[in-house]
């Protein structure tokens, strides 16, 4: 008997999950996926290596790592631009 698991990528933002149909993820379409906001700032927290800046157009591979790939997000401003 075979217990197929779903081939979509599991994600999260924020600690909520989410189903992804694709192997890749672009900042908006996460925008859109988690409901946030333009005024928040989204990170790839990639394993082992600094949380990584996710733009609308930064394209993210969720193929790259075993297990799901988790994003959190900022509000602009918390830090010091430049």
């Amino acid at each position: 008997m075979s217990n197929e698991k779903s081939n979509r990528p599991e994600l999260f933002i924020d600690n909520e999950r989410y189903d992804w149909d694709k192997d890749t993820i672009t900042g908006s379409e996460l925008r859109e996926l988690g409901s946030l906001p333009d005024d928040v700032e989204i990170y790839w927290k990639e394993p082992g290596n600094p949380d990584f800046p996710v733009e609308n157009d930064t394209v993210v591979n969720l193929t790259q790592h075993p297990g799901p790939d988790r994003f959190s997000t900022q509000s602009v401003g918390s830090q010091a631009g430049a």
